[in-house]
């Protein structure tokens, strides 16, 4: 029977080029279900290991769409617990307690998202793997794999969005045909597609082809850059993470956690990027002012105990830095660091330690 656990995902699907296609979708389904059915333990995010979600189908002879889809099955859960608490029953399309032993409708607004985690399944059922990829060895005419889930599965999906992208040129006339070696290139401009690391939607990148105007998504970058795991993703695939006050900054989720991206009031603690005007801080150590707001609130006393110091920005990235950190450079040995005040966390530093 195959059966895969999404959530939470193990170290080794986040060393993996792919995350899950399904992990968003999955969790979305959980968190309406607990919130529904059990809001004292709705999650609060994907990463916080306090549930699981897991699905799959009956493995049998019959390997038709009808087949899987009669046997389907989607499970939640709490990690703490060995059986799960709630399924989602397909194609019936209804949440089942199986503590309780009752079934309701699933709500209109989840079918969409059901609906996906079906194609995929039906999709993962027939997948056999690609004997020139380097990470399949052949062994007695058998494929071993040697990657946790989110390998093959986002192996499948990217292969059904490529599919899809392609198949909307030809529905739309612009192109009359396609060639498999270029799958993961535009047909019109022949440039590499983007794609979202979560869902692996695809997209034209240049906006001035006729194909980038109708594969057009939405875009959401997490702050942290190049140091997320997650890199850019599309705006359907934003869950939780953090949003700074003056909402041009946004960290996913597990950057959220690592924390070390904004600047945090230290009585209110609401997150502040560095074009926040409210907060001043070190970008090296994070050490931080009261916010204006604080600052006019708190006392003299405790406004003045929490006040840091800054004694100026790196000239090189005009990142504030506080007199520790400044202090800390003046013992350097790079040019850079030894001329200028210090930020630890400063990108231009990076490479010189």
């Amino acid at each position: 029977m195959p059966k895969w656990k999404i959530i939470p995902p193990t170290m080794e699907d986040l060393d993996q080029h792919y995350c899950h296609p399904m992990i968003v979708k999955l969790f979305r389904i959980m968190k309406a279900v607990y919130g529904l059915l059990d809001p004292e333990n709705e999650p609060s995010g994907i990463h916080e290991g306090k549930h699981a979600a897991t699905f799959g189908y009956e493995d049998s002879e019959d390997t038709s769409e009808s087949s899987v889809l009669s046997s389907l099955f989607i499970h939640f859960g709490l990690s703490s617990q060995t059986s799960p608490r709630f399924a989602i029953i397909l194609p019936s399309m209804q949440i089942e307690d199986l503590t309780q032993g009752s079934r309701i409708p699933l709500p209109p607004e989840l079918v969409p998202t059901v609906t996906v985690i079906r194609d995929f399944t039906i999709a993962r059922s027939q997948f056999t793997p690609d004997p020139n990829d380097p990470e399949y060895d052949v062994y007695d005419f058998e494929y071993e794999i040697y990657e946790p889930e989110s390998y093959p599965a986002g192996q499948v999906w990217e292969r059904v969005q490529m599919q899809k992208f392609h198949e909307l040129l030809l529905n739309a006339g612009i192109i009359e045909s396609t060639h498999p070696r270029l799958s993961h290139r535009c047909d019109i401009c022949l440039l590499d597609l983007l794609q979202c690391k979560v869902c692996l939607k695809v997209m034209c990148p240049t906006r001035n082809c006729v194909a980038f105007p109708l594969s057009c998504m939405r875009w959401r970058p997490c702050a942290a850059g190049h140091h997320c795991w997650y890199g850019d993703i599309c705006i359907d695939c934003v869950v939780g993470g953090t949003t700074c006050l003056c909402q041009e900054s946004w960290t996913c989720d597990l950057c959220t956690e690592k924390g070390g991206f904004f600047l945090r009031c230290l009585r209110c603690d609401r997150p502040f990027c560095g074009r926040c005007s409210y907060l001043v801080g070190c970008r090296g150590c994070r050490a931080s002012n009261l916010c204006h707001d604080c600052a006019e609130e708190a006392p003299k006393d405790e406004a003045k105990e929490k006040y840091v110091e800054l004694v100026g920005p790196c000239t090189k990235c005009n990142s504030p830095v506080c007199k520790p950190c400044a202090t800390a450079a003046a013992a350097g040995t790079s040019v850079h660091i030894a001329v200028v005040s210090f930020s630890t966390g400063c990108d231009c530093i990076k490479s010189y330690n």
